[in-house]
């Protein structure tokens, strides 16, 4: 296939899996804030935008009033932060009507819905009255796009791009998940069942480990149980298993970027919630999938500019 199509798909994925994953991080941020007064409340949206990159941007264009509705509007609705579910979603649509004529009519009609909802104003009133309700919608729109995008999709080459962007963007997410609920929640187990019930990973969880195993198992599961779907470790598998596919007639880096970070992961010692050693461990993880990125492109890309001004860092 084209590189020019290859790419576009590749970046639809990581842009659409990054809007649901941060309607998933507001949503968790928003139940823990709830439980919090003063200023313990204003540092739990101000740690989300820490792990996000963008606790700076915001003070620059919403002073230092960290409200929740400022940062709803923000991460939400903001088109001038190229990082918000409104811009992600944007940039979705943008690759996938550049690639129209390779992809299933499904998955245009349902990012084409998802994308009017975020900027006709029909969902911003919730901001301020039903923040849930916004977080819900959103996350269901996102949903029947990945749905379509498994249902729809041949098994094809097209379908390997745009799954491996979205398995590097949630690997790499779910890293920042555990960061900001390790900040802001430490060991209380409350908080950290809510982030599974956002990930749809509580069920599973509480199957193997009861509803009253520690943070560090948790946290434990999210890094490397294989069969989590949002499990980083089930990520990299999955994607290491697609860079095989892609590159299996070249000797690509981003295969073998991919495939070392997966062993890393598989043989690592996950440390305890309260240990130095986990932040430590998750800023590896981030720097390796972006190594893997930057990989890729170097393997395909090679006219479609710096992959960086698609990182977070960057954005």
């Amino acid at each position: 296939m084209l590189s020019r199509h290859a790419e576009g798909l590749f970046w639809m994925g990581r842009y659409i899996e990054r809007a649901s994953y941060i309607t998933r991080m507001l949503d968790v941020a928003y139940n823990r804030q709830l439980e919090q007064t003063g200023r313990s409340s204003v540092q739990v949206w101000r740690d989300l935008l820490r792990v996000l990159y963008l606790e700076p941007e915001f003070a620059a264009r919403y002073g230092d009033g960290t409200s929740t509705a400022a940062v709803n509007r923000f991460l939400m609705f903001d088109r001038g932060n190229a990082s918000s579910v409104a811009a992600s979603v944007g940039e979705a649509r943008t690759n996938v009507m550049n690639v129209r004529d390779i992809v299933p009519t499904e998955l245009l009609e349902s990012i084409n819905q998802l994308h009017r909802g975020l900027t006709d104003g029909s969902l911003e009133q919730f901001v301020e009255r039903s923040p849930h309700e916004l977080y819900e919608t959103v996350s269901r729109r996102c949903r029947e796009v990945t749905g379509a995008i498994d249902e729809a999709m041949p098994r094809s080459d097209g379908y390997r791009f745009l799954m491996l962007g979205r398995l590097l963007e949630r690997a790499e997410m779910t890293c920042r998940m555990i960061d900001v609920n390790r900040t802001v929640s430490g060991r209380d187990l409350s908080a950290w069942m809510g982030a599974l019930r956002s990930m749809s990973g509580f069920h599973g969880f509480t199957q193997q480990h009861g509803p009253l195993a520690p943070a560090d198992d948790v946290v434990r599961f999210m890094l490397v149980e294989p069969g989590f779907p949002f499990g980083v470790r089930h990520c990299l598998q999955r994607a290491n298993a697609l860079a095989r596919e892609l590159g299996s007639a070249t000797d690509w880096k981003s295969a073998r970027a991919i495939g070392r970070l997966t062993a890393e992961l598989e043989y690592a010692e996950v440390p305890s919630v309260d240990d130095p050693a986990l932040e430590e461990m998750l800023e590896r993880l981030e720097d390796g999938i972006r190594l893997a990125s930057e990989a890729l492109h170097q393997d395909l890309f090679q006219l479609g500019g710096d992959p960086l001004l698609y990182s977070f860092e960057a954005l």
